[in-house]
């Protein structure tokens, strides 16, 4: 007769349990990111266990950079990742990838840097579309400037150069890594030097100046969240997971008190690259780095002056037509919005 008890007792207890508690172990998503604020967002929700409540376990791989994360599509497969527009645009992937969200703007982290005395510095709003750009057509012409090519660095003194009235046959433009390029800059080689985020950072610890940032000159710089393709076709509901999850960490970042945020961001480039960032710079990369909601993306990507798509074409321009415009899509924000009807375009 116990045995029978125990028997029923367990049976009792099993079916009052939720029904989540029947539902299959989480799935593992492989997603793939640069060490930079972007990931923030993600990183966070998964050291507060929100991958998991949303029914997977985030892997979260790193690459040094945008062009590295994307070759490594085919050999490393990843389902989701967040890169710089240019390489996201311009790889070689054969449509293997749709740009499904932003991860933030980097406009505020990316520019143009100058020591104290350049005389670039003595004019501002040469062209009054431009207010805050600094420089003029005669004290930029024929300047070395120091700069990665063919990245947002690059992008940026373009824009710069064609405010000014001027082209990149008016100045030398020096192909260097950005550690180099700030290094030798630093050493007083060139006139100028186009950096992105940490290294603009850097570049203001050492007391430069910046002629421009990246949204002084119309060049917009946000960071894609990408999908595999046929991934996301196929599971179009592990997508909606993943930004229901990022959302929610960006929600988090929102509306975290400012001490426990910077010592999470703290926390998050201590992990990942090893190096103790200072409250002030953490401030630096938060403050510099706008970020955007469901709400806010929506408005992006099919607002009435579908801003997104702006930005997208300039940047494929600049890198020489090829383009990957066909596949920015907002399907995945809109049915996690509950919107039955596309977004009017």
């Amino acid at each position: 007769m116990r045995t029978v008890l125990s028997t029923l007792l367990a049976f009792l207890l099993l079916a009052s349990l939720p029904q989540s508690a029947y539902c299959e172990a989480p799935y593992t998503l492989n997603t793939a990111w640069l060490v930079e604020h972007e990931a923030f967002a993600a990183w966070y929700a998964r050291q507060n266990g929100w991958d998991v409540e949303a029914g997977f376990r985030l892997d979260m791989k790193f690459y040094a950079s945008g062009r590295e994360l994307m070759a490594d599509m085919q050999r490393a497969p990843w389902q989701i990742a967040a890169c710089g527009a240019l390489p996201a645009l311009t790889a070689s992937l054969e449509n293997a990838a749709e740009i499904i969200a932003i991860g933030n703007d980097e406009s505020l982290a990316t520019g143009i840097y100058v020591r104290k005395d350049s005389p670039m510095l003595g004019h501002t709003g040469y062209n009054a579309l431009y207010p805050e750009m600094a420089g003029t057509t005669g004290t930029v012409r024929g300047r070395t400037i120091l700069c990665t090519l063919g990245s947002s660095a690059h992008y940026t003194v373009h824009k710069w150069l064609a405010a000014l009235g001027l082209t990149e046959k008016d100045v030398i433009l020096k192909d260097m890594s950005q550690e180099e390029a700030l290094r030798a800059f630093l050493a007083g080689e060139g006139d100028a030097v186009a950096l992105w985020a940490p290294y603009t950072l850097e570049a203001e610890r050492n007391d430069l100046q910046p002629v421009t940032l990246s949204s002084q000159c119309a060049a917009s710089q946000p960071t894609l969240i990408l999908a595999d393709k046929a991934f996301a076709h196929q599971h179009p509901e592990r997508v909606r997971a993943f930004l229901s999850m990022y959302f929610r960490g960006i929600a988090a970042l929102q509306e975290t008190p400012r001490e426990k945020l910077l010592a999470a961001y703290a926390d998050f480039q201590k992990q990942w690259t090893g190096k103790h960032l200072p409250p002030q710079d953490a401030a630096w990369e938060l403050a510099r780095h706008p970020i955007f909601g469901l709400d806010g993306q929506l408005a992006l990507f099919a607002g009435k002056d579908q801003r997104l798509q702006g930005w997208l074409r300039s940047l494929t321009d600049f890198a020489g037509g090829a383009t990957r415009l066909g596949d920015v899509t907002d399907q995945y924000l809109r049915a996690l919005a509950g919107e039955a009807q596309p977004a009017q375009k």
